[in-house]
């Protein structure tokens, strides 16, 4: 890309050096400004447009003219993938920016470059545009193409702070491109530019340098003098060069925005850990249901029930993030300020003649005695998974709209009841201190590590493949029909309701995998739709399971042939020691394989599923009270508390104070995310050796299992690497791919290096696409670790901040076996 001067092509397309571009009635606005600006020396990028006269009266299809003229572009303004927007005389103007309201096609290759112009000027027929427009209409339509920015960071500036209407430029920032800020699936680096040259951001600098925001600050405010009136710049730095992809005026009064309602930050005594495993982002009020109604309220009677020295587990709103911590059996109330241990004698005598201790201890003989730990996994797979499965059955079945409100209330209070049983949390304490023994066992008998002995068990968390292999059995069937093959061949929001129509069976399996496993949520807040409530998402990934040669049965006997080698493997390790060792690795392991598949199994039916049908019956409840305009929108139900939502189903209050309130501090709290912790950390490990037998065995195997499912994030940036736990083996080298959410997943393409916060199980669909996984948070039996391993792909997990050091289609080498991920 340069910024020489571009030929035009006479016949349809008009170029940005050409001085008739300048003119909004004939390029509309959006290339009329871009135009008059690269005429003005300002790097922005070369490009053309098809001017909104040639598509005149279009109905079908591009005119010919425009689609002979398009074989030539890259002939004009350089090789593709092309970016393709809309340029309407009505959008970025002074009275309306149109923003979202358009459609955008990015990484456009030439084969599907007609489609994409068309699809760009049809989209100002749409009728949310003319909704939008109102008396003004959208104007007529022009479409902009210009060669991609491959950028390595790129984001928005204003020229005067939208919300508090400050004359200061405002630089948000995200790696790769900057779609992902404008779509709202990444959280930006925010920098504040004043006049003088002051540069400042209230987080660590990750994304841009001090002189990097200096220059794009210099950019706005030039843009500003020279059209005349406050600007919103979108920028984009490739190789070292900024370049300006988009301005217009800023068209709102400060404070039209999001509203931003500052979170008091208050952090209690003691050290307190963020949790962005479960949610990277500030939950909703809603959805704090799950926090406490499952764990807040459960811990206290399991950690007594097994014997663990953990009283409770305490939660703190800080600044409108999530953190916790743990209080130990018999703890003082904490103090500001670290304070050495006491010395192993004191503790010794502390543990065997504190009361709390003492009881814990006892309770901890009984559950070995009783094998609590078997019993429990028993009795998840014989009485409380069949209880769940039953349940879940049955409340898809309810129509929620035909309900009374009592019946409704009710509805709700059933569904935080069944949250809050315990089997979330006792089932993951029988599975840690099982597969707890099996790794010491073999550590001690054979010296192996954590992720040898972990391939005993390779294969056997049958909930986590399970969708992915259904997905394999969807292509097989689609494979068939040439009716369903062409529709996938471009599968959008309307292509699920059209399968009927093209092939009745496919139809039907597809309907059948979507009951099966897209009643899920995807995070462990309830804001973000299932992926039931978006098939296309679905069909995409079917659509990509036929450039896959998938065998599920293969993977099955592959898994089982590793588990059976690593067995021969240590058994004959073990032909020189004596029977009891024998027997004691024998027992250990068919416990380990008997819990195993548990841990994932349980999560999907006490959390994925109960926070999505928590989802529809607050979505109910939220349609009620918009129609009664106690709230404003439906989704406003997910800025009330449950027990806020219910009292106003039954008492008619009206709620918008509250939810805007809830939102003003959630979005505060999104642009000012508090540090990693609070306080100072424990000094040294727990003492656990002090302990009787069973007491040791029990709080160590719980410890264990809690570290390695939640990992210390240990990413470590510098020009080449980041490191993180070492979670699937292999070596893989591909383009990353940055997925924040469910909403990213249709980005994932065959062979992506996926770069995440975390996964669910139910990200188990997207897994057969990837070819390796890098996520910010857990350890070696964190959810993304058991899947990758599942799927035998390369993972490293506890990467830290891998997705604000990396960015879309940037080059990785992920090792799994070492836990480094190498750019380039």
């Amino acid at each position: 890309m340069t910024g020489s001067v571009v030929r035009t092509s006479a016949a349809a397309l008009l170029s940005l050096d050409d001085h008739v571009c300048t003119d909004p009635a004939v390029v509309g606005n959006k290339a009329a400004t871009l135009a008059h600006l690269r005429q003005a020396g300002f790097a922005v990028p070369a490009g053309v447009v098809v001017p909104a006269a040639a598509l005149e009266g279009v109905t079908e299809g591009l005119p010919s003219a425009v689609t002979r003229a398009l074989l030539n572009l890259s002939s004009l303004i350089g090789r593709g993938p092309w970016a393709v927007r809309s340029s309407s005389t009505a959008e970025d103007s002074e009275h309306a920016s149109y923003a979202g309201q358009f459609e955008t096609a990015l990484d456009v290759e030439d084969e599907r470059l007609a489609e994409a112009v068309f699809e760009c000027w049809r989209s100002g027929q749409a009728d949310r545009v003319r909704a939008y427009g109102g008396e003004r209409g959208a104007g007529s339509m022009a479409v902009l193409l210009q060669p991609m920015v491959a950028a390595d960071v790129a984001g928005v500036a204003f020229t005067i702070d939208p919300v508090s209407g400050e004359h200061v430029t405002v630089i948000e920032a995200v790696q790769g491109l900057g779609e992902r800020l404008v779509s709202g699936s990444a959280t930006p680096e925010r920098w504040i530019s004043r006049d003088g040259g002051t540069i400042a951001t209230s987080s660590a600098a990750i994304v841009l340098t001090a002189d990097q925001a200096g220059s794009i600050g210099d950019l706005a405010r030039r843009v500003e003098e020279h059209l005349g009136r406050p600007q919103d710049i979108e920028w984009a730095i490739a190789d070292g060069s900024l370049w300006l992809i988009q301005a217009r005026p800023i068209t709102t009064e400060p404070r039209s925005g999001p509203e931003l309602i500052p979170v008091p930050i208050e952090v209690p005594p003691g050290y307190w850990q963020r949790d962005d495993f479960h949610e990277p982002l500030p939950i909703t009020p809603f959805g704090r249901t799950l926090l406490t109604e499952q764990i807040l309220k459960v811990f206290p009677a399991v950690f007594a029930e097994f014997g663990i020295l953990l009283e409770r587990a305490e939660v703190a709103f800080v600044g409108g993030w999530v953190y916790n911590r743990t209080v130990p059996v018999g703890a003082p109330a904490p103090e500001r300020g670290a304070s050495a241990p006491p010395p192993r004698w004191l503790l010794w005598l502390l543990m065997r003649t504190h009361p709390a201790v003492r009881r814990r201890c006892r309770a901890a003989g009984r559950a070995l005695a009783l094998d609590l730990p078997a019993a429990v996994i028993r009795r998840w797979f014989d009485e409380w998974r069949p209880e769940h499965q039953s349940d879940v059955a049955k409340a898809l079945g309810v129509d929620l709209r035909s309900l009374s409100d009592a019946d409704l209330a009710a509805e709700l209070d059933h569904r935080v009841e069944v949250i809050g049983h315990p089997a979330h949390i006792v089932v993951a304490i029988g599975y840690w201190i099982q597969v707890y023994e099996l790794t010491e066992l073999c550590r001690d008998l054979l010296g192996w590590d954590i992720p040898k002995t972990l391939s005993l068990l390779d294969g056997l968390s049958t909930a986590s493949t399970r969708p992915g292999n259904q997905l394999a059995d969807l292509a097989r069937i689609a494979r068939s029909s040439p009716a369903v093959l062409r529709l996938l061949a471009d599968v959008d929001e309307s292509t699920p309701g059209r399968l009927a129509d093209a092939d009745p069976e496919f139809a039907r399996a597809f309907s059948e995998y979507v009951e099966a496993n897209g009643h899920r949520s995807l995070r462990y807040d309830i804001i973000d739709p299932t992926l039931a409530e978006m098939p296309y998402l679905l069909l995409r990934l079917v659509a990509q399971q036929l450039e896959l040669d998938v065998s599920p049965a293969r993977a099955a006997r592959e898994s089982l042939h590793r588990r059976d080698r690593a067995a021969d493997e240590a058994l004959e390790l073990l032909s020189s020691h004596s029977r009891d060792d024998k027997e004691r690795f024998e027992r250990a392991l068919t416990r380990a394989r008997r819990a195993f598949p548990a841990l994932e199994d349980r999560v999907w039916w006490t959390t994925s599923v109960q926070a999505a049908l928590l989802r529809y019956v607050a979505l109910e409840i939220g349609r009620r009270l918009a129609d009664r305009h106690q709230i404003d929108a439906v989704d406003d139900v997910f800025f009330l508390e449950a027990d806020v939502s219910r009292s106003a189903l039954l008492d008619g209050a009206r709620c918008t104070e509250i939810v805007r309130i809830a939102k003003g501090q959630r979005d505060w709290a999104i642009r000012n995310p508090g540090p990693p912790a609070y306080g100072d950390p424990p000094r040294g490990a727990p003492p656990f050796d002090l302990l009787p037998r069973d007491a040791r065995l029990v709080n160590q195997g719980v410890l264990w299992g809690i570290t390695q499912v939640f990992g210390s994030p240990r990413g470590v940036r510098d020009e080449r690497v980041v490191s993180g736990t070492p979670a699937s083996g292999g070596r893989y080298t591909g383009p990353v791919r940055v997925i924040t959410g469910d909403g990213d997943f249709d980005k994932i393409r065959t062979g992506d290096v996926v770069v995440c916060p975390t996964t669910s199980p139910a990200w188990s669909v997207v897994f057969p696409s990837m070819g390796a996984l890098v996520a910010d948070a857990g350890g070696m039996l964190s959810h993304p670790a058991i899947i990758a391993r599942e799927y035998g792909i390369p993972a490293v997990v506890g990467a830290g901040n891998a997705t604000a050091l990396l960015h879309d289609g940037q080059t990785v080498t992920v090792d799994g076996t070492t836990g480094v991920v190498e750019l380039g």
